[in-house]
């Protein structure tokens, strides 16, 4: 039987309204889906019949990713491939670590090679990127501009710091312009009022750095403005919300703003009772009553609709759910929230891509290492939750089909990269493509034969 507290944190989900639920259940068929027809042509462009084929979604174009924080930092070479076969098991994207303080932390000193010196949590760019080569890995570039994490060889002139940032831009770019899809600019910048003695930075540096990216940074690189959980969700008030405002702020000033990244650390529980760890709210079972805004799906919607009238695609960007041991059932909760959030958000038109933070127990900074908030527990065996987004992503989310063509034939399938295997008479030849379109989309396959018994119009 469920925990009273997990009872609670469920409420909106069991309690959704028929019209909510419809509205995730279609989201996903029409946001995510599309209508192919396959022709079997022959060589002269003649439609074969009798052609046994198989087809099967590979790589999902939605993108499902965590940072690979880890990535050959654990103590074995047998607990470093475990870590990677989780993290291939699930995820098709994986999110590069360029804090200013790993990338550079002497002055001059860049970790981008592959045998750089090792840091916790900071794997050299070049290894990163080789993993994800490897395994056909979107990467995510997070972040070029944080007012934490930053190297202690920074002078405190502000206006030095600006131009020292642009330098940094400028040796990225060079190196990883055309290498890195999706870059987070500038991290949180809405949160940075609550650290006053963080003032390094110039006045107006969300809108130069920007500025300075796009000059910098290829067209084909998406520029991602990534702001924290509070100025996300909770502190939102339609048009006149201030994370709004910043984005609708920097467009008009004509900042190449590609994306929007949402943060989604949820916590909910800690020795205490029911709070967020947070020194700004306090350490109290109120945490329930100021939390509603991350657990209840209907909110998550509107938020996600305001923000969705401005065009940009948007990425729920760093996800932490708990699952502490001293909740009965924490290990399920995490797994059930989980699989609510990410049906959720799957369904939304505007998003393109979720992110959960850390893949493992034990791994997380600093003082988040105690919620246990991996898909992973400490000794590398998988929790619920990894089961559960499993589950949706390489079952539920998934297109596969066995059939026999004796013409066009159509399939409605997710959006992604397919392989097929057509069958006639005995020769198979495979294929690839891709399914983009939100309407019908013709996929033409190529059967290059002119054997008897094959029917031609």
């Amino acid at each position: 039987m469920a925990s009273p507290n997990a009872i609670k944190l469920l409420e909106h989900f069991e309690n959704r309204s028929p019209v909510i639920e419809e509205r995730i259940r279609l989201g996903i068929e029409k946001n995510r889906k599309g209508t192919g027809r396959l022709r079997f042509l022959n060589s002269r462009g003649r439609p074969v019949t009798g052609v046994r084929f198989r087809l099967k979604l590979m790589r999902h174009k939605f993108l499902f990713g965590a940072n690979a924080f880890m990535l050959s930092g654990l103590p074995s070479a047998e607990q470093n491939a475990i870590y990677e076969r989780a993290f291939t098991g699930v995820f098709n994207s994986a999110v590069v670590p360029f804090y200013w303080s790993g990338t550079e932390p002497e002055a001059g000193e860049l970790r981008f090679d592959a045998d750089s010196r090792p840091i916790h949590r900071r794997p050299p760019t070049d290894l990163l990127l080789e993993f994800c080569t490897k395994n056909d890995l979107v990467p995510k570039a997070h972040c070029l501009v944080w007012h934490q994490f930053l190297p202690k060889w920074l002078p405190k002139d502000p206006s030095k710091v600006m131009g020292l940032l642009c330098k940094r831009m400028d040796e990225i770019a060079v190196r990883y312009g055309d290498k890195i899809p999706l870059w987070d600019v500038v991290n949180e910048p809405m949160e940075k009022c609550l650290f006053p003695d963080r003032d390094i930075f110039p006045k107006d540096y969300v809108f130069k750095s920007f500025e300075h990216a796009q000059k910098v940074f290829p067209e084909t690189c998406r520029l991602i403005l990534n702001e924290a959980t509070t100025f996300s969700w909770k502190e939102f008030h339609e048009e006149t919300s201030g994370f709004d405002l910043l984005a609708r702020n920097l467009l008009l000033r004509g900042a190449r703003v590609g994306g929007l990244g949402m943060q989604y650390h949820c916590f909910f529980y800690g020795p205490g009772g029911m709070f967020a760890p947070n020194s700004f709210l306090p350490d109290s079972g109120a945490y329930l009553a100021q939390g509603q805004h991350l657990l209840d799906p209907e909110h998550l919607l509107d938020v996600l609709d305001s923000y969705g009238a401005m065009r940009l695609p948007m990425q729920i960007s760093e996800i932490t759910l708990p699952s502490y041991e001293d909740i009965p059932d924490g290990e399920q909760l995490q797994a059930r929230l989980a699989e609510e959030l990410y049906r959720v958000w799957f369904s939304h038109a505007a998003v393109d891509g979720i992110y959960w933070w850390n893949l493992m127990d034990g791994t997380a900074h600093g003082g988040e290492t105690s919620l246990k908030s991996g898909l992973l527990r400490a000794d590398q065996s998988f929790k619920p939750a990894y089961t559960a987004l499993e589950n949706l992503i390489r079952r539920e989310w998934m297109t596969s089909l066995d059939g026999m063509a004796d013409g066009p034939t159509l399939f409605r399938g997710f959006h992604g990269d397919y392989e097929l295997e057509a069958e006639v008479e005995g020769r198979t030849t495979n294929h690839r493509f891709t399914l983009t379109s939100e309407g019908e989309e013709f996929v033409d396959i190529p059967i290059f034969t002119d054997a008897s018994g094959y029917e031609g119009l």
